[in-house]
């Protein structure tokens, strides 16, 4: 018997699969894999050399089945891993065809177990991965990848992503597909557990949510909180958020990530710290975007209308809403310790009942850094004076703002691919590219009489045009040549007109006109194209 020992014992230890391992780490992309995406699993170990391979099993249920056998993992291309000196990685495309598991044993998927292996019988110790089961055409479809990402297109879709921390994860994409209107529903991650993956408004809107979240140290918005999350293309309408600290139309709180190309409308209301109509704090980058916000604060600090305090990036957006709150309000940031650049306070009206207010930004710090900003000259300040503290902006008129160079040449925005400009019976305002639901959200006054005379459209054409007001005779000049003169009232109708055939100078009778607000429309010889308002009186 005891020979019969002796000879099992020399069979076992001459065997591969009992030969001495090397210690390692495992490091696998997602973690835990998800059953329905791609997974990479890396390896550490000792210096195997070249040709090392991979021996995986699959856990199913408290069944292991292998994905192939020992032996046969050897000079096997599928098996083969990638690296070298310790180092090495195997990708699986799609692990039910890789491990051969039916539909039944994908559900029942827990665990797998990985050993780096060489031919001639160098080995790791046995490493594993947790597995979480994927989901498959939820809500309107799609896996949750970038290449076929989950499908929202209905307000009970979003009120289950709204409810689903699984959908939240860095890995995880996320479509809007459709204009949608939903009623109460529940931020879309918190504080505690942020939403950290890739949602695509894909020039869609989410109209009419209500949220609260009052509880002190909490946050709200459509999405509670963020971290390294990118949210992209989507308007929000007629959002009404309350909340305490961290409040924002869209995030109340940005650890870390990107929002751009977004607009905001409806109302933000906070009783402490950082309330924004688009986010109450951030530490990401916000750029791009816009609000038409109600923002009210009137306990506590740090009230702006597009972010209440900013330690991140704020870059080519404006704000025209309604801002009031206690002390550090500012048109754009309430507090601001970061960069802000390019971008322009066109508020109605700020109202702060302490202190640290301003049209643009409401404070002044050594770490407040601003660039290329500029204000409305005659936004109302219904309470304290414009203090000293804040504004980094040059303060700017009516007409200024009702330009498209204004936003093109002078803030740098992007009206190729990004931004564009619309014309209504009231004047011009910018808007963003190939999305849905926006409207002229400028000031009422904004479009009033103003003592400006020249204007710049685009890098191609220069007109000045006075006096405006007018009473008698419109002036036109330019030196590119001017082909068209028109004058339209508000109706559509062509009041005056003139074709000078490329002149650099052109006058318009007027005085026969009616008094009230023209649209002239001037075309020059380049093919430049420019409307502008016009007050006859």
């Amino acid at each position: 018997m005891r020979k019969l020992y002796l000879s099992l014992l020399a069979l076992l230890m001459a065997s591969p699969a009992f030969a001495q391992s090397s210690s390692a780490t495992i490091t696998a992309n997602p973690s835990p894999a998800v059953t329905t995406k791609a997974l990479e699993v890396k390896i550490q170990t000792d210096d195997f050399g070249s040709d090392v391979y991979c021996y995986t099993w699959a856990f199913v249920g408290s069944t292991e089945k292998e994905a192939a056998s020992w032996t046969a993992v050897n000079n096997n291309a599928k098996f083969k891993m990638t690296g070298s000196g310790g180092n090495y990685t195997i990708k699986i495309d799609d692990i039910q065809s890789f491990y051969g598991l039916s539909d039944t044993e994908m559900e029942q998927l827990n665990k797998l177990g990985f050993i780096a292996k060489t031919v001639g019988g160098k080995q790791c110790q046995d490493q594993f991965v947790e597995v979480v089961q994927g989901r498959r055409n939820a809500y309107g479809g799609g896996e949750g990848t970038q290449a076929s990402p989950f499908v929202l297109n209905t307000a009970a879709h979003f009120t289950e992503f709204a409810s689903t921390p699984s959908d939240w994860s860095a890995d995880t994409y996320v479509k809007l597909d459709a204009d949608i209107t939903v009623g109460n529903i529940s931020a879309v991650g918190s504080k505690g557990s942020p939403y950290k993956g890739h949602f695509d408004g894909a020039g869609h809107t989410v109209k009419g949510a209500t949220v609260s979240s009052t509880a002190l140290g909490s946050a709200a918005g459509l999405f509670g909180a963020i971290d390294g999350a990118e949210i992209h293309d989507l308007g929000v309408i007629d959002v009404n958020v309350t909340g305490s600290t961290y409040v924002g139309g869209l995030v109340g709180y940005v650890l870390s990530g990107n929002i751009s190309r977004c607009f905001v409308t409806g109302s933000v209301t906070g009783s402490s710290i950082c309330v924004g109509g688009i986010a109450g704090e951030n530490y990401g980058t916000i750029s791009d975007c816009y609000s038409y916000v109600n923002v009210s604060n009137p306990d506590d600090y740090a009230t702006g209308g597009i972010v209440g305090k900013n330690l991140g990036v704020i870059k080519n957006t404006y704000a025209t809403g309604q801002v009031s709150g206690k002390g550090y309000v500012g048109g754009v940031v309430g507090a601001n310790y970061g960069t802000v650049s390019n971008s322009a306070g066109i508020n109605a009206g700020m109202r702060s009942s302490h202190n640290y207010a301003a049209r643009f930004g409401g404070n002044n710090n050594s770490r407040n850094n601003v660039s290329g900003n500029i204000a409305w000259v005659n936004m109302v300040n219904v309470s304290n004076p414009w203090a000293s503290h804040g504004d980094h902006a040059e303060t700017v008129e009516n007409a200024t703002l009702t330009a498209q160079n204004t936003y093109q040449s002078r803030l740098g925005w992007d009206f190729s691919n990004v931004w564009e400009w619309k014309t209504t019976e009231k004047g011009g305002f910018p808007v963003l590219r190939n999305m849905a639901g926006q409207t002229n959200i400028m000031p009422e006054d904004i479009y009033s009489a103003s003592d400006i005379d020249e204007i710049f459209v685009g890098d191609a054409m220069k007109l000045n045009v006075y006096p405006n007001p007018v009473s008698d005779v419109l002036h036109i000049t330019s030196g590119d040549g001017i082909v068209s003169c028109e004058l339209y009232s508000l109706a559509g109708a062509l009041v005056a007109s003139a074709q000078p055939d490329g002149a650099a100078d052109v006058e318009i009778e007027v005085g026969s006109v009616a008094n009230g607000v023209y649209m002239l429309r001037v075309v020059t010889a380049n093919g430049a194209e420019m409307i502008n308002k016009i007050i006859k009186k």
